[in-house]
């Protein structure tokens, strides 16, 4: 299967799970990372990566497993889609509630400083869900970053107030 067959099927996977969310309204519980890169004297960096299946730039993430812990999920995630292990330093920072589409998720964002013994090793995208990986400065984001992942990163910036919804 070609990689862009595979795009248009995950997109198409996506529509399905809305669709999914309409008729069925389960309670969903995700993750996500904001992962640092802080070994730059120039500032901080922050992980971002582009989906195949859905526009713009996003922290790392995903759901959680039957079994799991928050976060044993977000260092699974994290692995999966850029190859990075995340430590057991990393530190729960809010919790969010999101009603979309008839879905009602709650998403837990945990803050990660320490992942792969150290802040030299280059994330890579798995090239099927996740097509770019990239550490950002935080004073100099990509202008495609999406409305979600701006308003956490201003929260954890202290640039306004943590919300209680995504």
């Amino acid at each position: 299967m070609t990689r862009m067959a595979l795009a248009r099927l995950l997109r198409c996977a996506w529509r399905l799970r809305g669709l999914w969310h309409l008729l069925a309204r389960p309670l969903t519980m995700g993750v996500r990372a904001i992962v640092l890169d802080e070994s730059d004297p120039a500032g901080a960096c922050v992980l971002l990566i582009r989906h195949s299946y859905v526009d713009g730039w996003h922290l790392p993430g995903g759901g959680v497993g039957r079994g799991e812990t928050l976060a044993d999920a977000m260092r699974r995630e994290v692995r999966e889609e850029v190859g990075l292990e995340v430590d057991r330093t990393a530190q729960p920072f809010a919790v969010y509630a999101r009603f979309r589409n008839g879905a009602s998720d709650h998403v837990a964002v945990f803050v990660v400083r320490g992942w792969n013994g150290g802040p030299a090793t280059a994330p890579v995208a798995d090239n099927v869900e996740i097509v770019e990986a990239r550490f950002f400065p935080l004073d100099r984001l990509p202008a495609e970053l999406s409305p979600g992942t701006a308003r956490r990163l201003d929260e954890f910036l202290g640039r306004r107030p943590v919300a209680e919804r995504w």
